[in-house]
């Protein structure tokens, strides 16, 4: 018994159904693990990296940008005002006293430094600029604070404060590209015999400077 044209063609619905129902599925994948298109943030700037090569020439700015599936991978980098914390930085002063100092920090990445921190400071992308700061930002501010005597370091503070912002500012822009705008020493911890005397001088300080902004 022979079979019509309409029982052959309809008999292929379900296999042709199940191929489409596959690459319906294998386009959603990809779609969720490798979208074609990517968002910089107006705090953002951007480079692509295509099979390991950088394939922008100059930082993108914010917008909606397509690329390749899979080929492609964007690194985003916050380029606008940020802060940076380095606590408890452990330090002996020129008058043989230990010291834990905690600093922070805001900059700024220039267009000119964005490719140069995804790509030529630690590994490829954004994930360990921060580590890649630290030791350079505590090296800065444990010179800086060796020159001082345990002893004047309160009274001394506003001045420790503007060495600081200098070093600070040639070695972060000369190694990374960097524009520091502010530094604040947030924290001083005295651990010598005259801990508790000097404690006392820089929470006094601290509150007469309190109530002045306060007024």
């Amino acid at each position: 018994m022979s079979t019509s044209p309409f029982t052959q063609h309809t008999s292929r619905w379900p296999r042709n159904i199940k191929l489409w129902h596959l690459l319906l599925l294998i386009a959603t994948v990809l779609l969720i693990i490798s979208p074609p298109w990517f968002i910089v943030q107006p705090s953002e700037m951007a480079g692509v990296r295509r099979l390991g090569r950088v394939i922008t020439p100059s930082p993108l700015a914010e917008g909606f940008y397509f690329k390749l599936p899979l080929l492609d991978i964007n690194d985003n980098l916050q380029v606008s005002l940020t802060a940076f914390q380095v606590n408890d930085l452990p330090i002996f002063t020129v008058d043989q006293q230990w010291i834990n100092v905690s600093v922070g920090i805001s900059f700024t990445v220039p267009e000119s430094s964005v490719l140069k921190l995804l790509y030529m400071v630690g590994r490829s992308g954004n994930f360990d600029i921060d580590q890649s700061l630290r030791p350079v930002i505590c090296e800065s501010v444990m010179l800086v604070f060796s020159h001082h005597p345990a002893e004047t370091l309160t009274e001394n503070r506003a001045e420790i404060v503007k060495e600081l912002e200098i070093a600070l500012s040639a070695t972060l822009q000369r190694v990374f590209g960097l524009d520091v705008h502010d530094v604040q020493i947030t924290n001083i911890l005295y651990l010598s015999a005259r801990a508790a005397l000097l404690c006392d001088q820089l929470k006094s300080l601290n509150e007469r400077q309190n109530s002045t902004r306060g007024n």
